[in-house]
């Protein structure tokens, strides 16, 4: 089971810790406010008001035993810095960081954040996608503008194999899955001679360029 400190137990701290822990991880949540830490103590396993800028009570805690932390602290800059500053003083391997700014960002970074989180800025990016491609079901950061997009197999694409359709060549799509409507079932991985029927819906990872394009081929608004 892998140990992992929240540091901040506000909105995105304790939706975190709840989702963390559901998931079986061994939560520890600090917060500096009775409120915040009273609010959390049903949903993850361990929460103590305590003032993570501080190395003894990180110490005494057993937060250097943990796996990753990840600091959510709202408002208070020098706080989340110098939160961050001791997580990594103390040795914890893998530190997440939520930023306020770009210039927080980077001081984050200096300071030794492994990785900075931007909750609203992501959620807002996410959206505007998900707005622009109403059929993506997942954006994939990790590969620079490319999502995971469900469609339907349009009435050209019916009674059609993979191999004449030719996706990954003609677009640069490659086919994940198809969702059966006979059967309700997903084919994952399709071979190339797999024949869709009326009703099929084709899941997909495409850049986002190469799915409007199909969109734009198959009739798709």
């Amino acid at each position: 089971m892998k140990r992992v400190a929240i540091i901040g137990l506000g909105n995105f701290g304790y939706y975190l810790g709840r989702e963390l822990s559901r998931q079986g991880f061994d939560v520890l949540g600090l917060d500096i406010r009775k409120d915040a830490v009273q609010h959390a103590k049903n949903d993850i396993a361990v929460t103590v008001v305590a003032d993570a800028t501080e190395k003894e009570n990180l110490l005494n805690l057993g937060v250097a035993e943990a796996d990753a932390a990840v600091v959510t602290i709202g408002t208070n800059m020098l706080a989340s810095l110098l939160t961050t500053f001791m997580l990594k003083e103390i040795g914890v391997a893998k530190v997440y960081a939520k930023a306020l700014s770009e210039e927080h960002e980077r001081i984050l970074k200096r300071v030794g954040a492994d990785t900075i989180l931007f909750p609203e800025k992501d959620m807002a990016m996410s959206l505007a996608r998900r707005l622009a491609n109403p059929n993506m079901l997942e954006y994939l950061p990790f590969i620079e503008d490319h999502g995971i997009f469900e469609l339907e197999a349009p009435s050209d694409f019916v009674g059609k194999a993979l191999r004449d359709l030719d996706l990954i060549n003609r677009f640069g799509i490659q086919v994940l899955a198809v969702r059966q409507a006979v059967s309700n079932t997903l084919k994952f991985i399709p071979k190339a001679d797999f024949v869709l029927r009326t009703g099929d819906t084709l899941i997909l990872l495409a850049p986002n360029k190469a799915m409007k394009e199909l969109n734009k081929v198959a009739g798709q608004h």
